[in-house]
């Protein structure tokens, strides 16, 4: 209950300051477990992907956060998974293993840091998210984020189509591959055409 009264209020903000339009959502699986993987342009990248999906959507906060207990708290009910940046936390890779298993769905920033250019490019992805949604036998979703949140475009959320992750590995790809295929296709999402034919504007 308490995401979703957030999630109203965070969608009314959102829809007063800055100018979204959302491509693709009707690829996201609209149950079982899914693994959202985007580009991380911005502090404001968590909330704009949460809005932009029906679903509820868990994800990574840094442990530092959940420090203040009434803050943490509240972060917790929005199904932040705490984790320790910079080193390997087992607790947060096994925490959301067992989200996913659980049939929630998972967004990851798979660059792992934010890229502050400005510009619709990646940089080298990480393997963790193969790698979780390997475990949990979770399709991956591409999301890519375009735009700017200060310019007078806006920004462009798109969902590409799934990757499925337990298909390609029993057919032989590793996780080296299929953090390959996700690098390609978030690629091909950021610099592609927009097929603006299925848009919402929140």
């Amino acid at each position: 209950m308490f995401y979703k009264i957030m999630k109203i209020f965070v969608t009314l903000y959102y829809r007063v300051t800055h100018k979204i339009t959302v491509i693709g959502e009707e690829n996201v699986p609209k149950e079982g477990p899914v693994l959202l993987a985007a580009n991380h342009k911005s502090l404001h990248d968590p909330p704009v992907v949460g809005i932009s999906v029906k679903r509820e959507m868990s994800f990574f906060a840094k442990s530092e956060l959940f420090e203040n207990k009434i803050f943490g708290a509240a972060i917790r009910n929005l199904n932040a998974i705490p984790v320790n940046r910079g080193k390997g936390d087992r607790a947060a890779l096994k925490t959301s293993i067992e989200a996913l298993k659980e049939g929630r769905m998972l967004l990851m920033f798979p660059e792992g840091t934010r890229n502050k250019t400005g510009k619709n490019e990646l940089a080298p992805l990480q393997e963790g998210a193969s790698f979780i949604a390997m475990s949990a036998k979770a399709p991956i979703v591409p999301v890519a984020i375009r735009g700017s949140y200060k310019g007078k475009d806006g920004v462009t959320i798109i969902f590409g189509q799934p990757i499925y992750t337990k298909q390609l590995r029993e057919e032989g790809y590793k996780r080296k591959d299929i953090t390959k295929i996700l690098e390609n296709n978030l690629n091909n999402l950021l610099n592609g055409p927009l097929h603006l034919d299925k848009t919402d504007n929140l």
